[in-house]
């Protein structure tokens, strides 16, 4: 069985014209080509402002259990308790500085259920987003 090998060499006008002569490929209409460019562009909108607020509820894990309370944050370093998800955008939870993926924890009003038991010692740190449009 003999491999054959093909060379296609393929050409085609860069800027092939209509029958009304306009190119296709202009980004500006030309005049005279009202169906295929029938209006100008319209100038782009203003992007809309979004505000954003930060919460942070930090604990320390105990290495025993693995559901924490807003009562097990570190009132000076905390700037909440932990939230309901009702009341914000998003959250990143972090166990001794490693972002953990959603699957692993549970965020409900005042708790937070883990999947596993972190080590003792370990940081536990949920940073909280509230995204409001102006």
């Amino acid at each position: 069985m003999h491999n054959r090998v093909r060379h296609y060499v393929v050409t085609r006008d860069i800027n092939p014209k209509n029958q009304a002569g306009c190119s296709p490929l202009a980004l500006m209409g030309p005049l005279g080509c009202p169906l295929i460019f029938p209006r100008q562009p319209s100038a782009p909108q203003s992007p809309t402002l979004l505000r954003g607020e930060t919460f942070q509820y930090t604990a320390i894990a105990d290495g025993v259990k693995n559901v924490y309370t807003s009562g097990d944050a570190v009132l000076q370093i905390s700037t909440s308790g932990i939230l309901d998800p009702g009341a914000f955008t998003f959250a990143s939870l972090f166990i001794n500085g490693i972002l953990q993926p959603p699957n692993s924890y549970v965020i409900q009003p005042g708790i937070l259920i883990l999947s596993d038991v972190p080590v003792q010692g370990a940081p536990i740190i949920i940073q909280f987003v509230r995204i409001i449009s102006q």
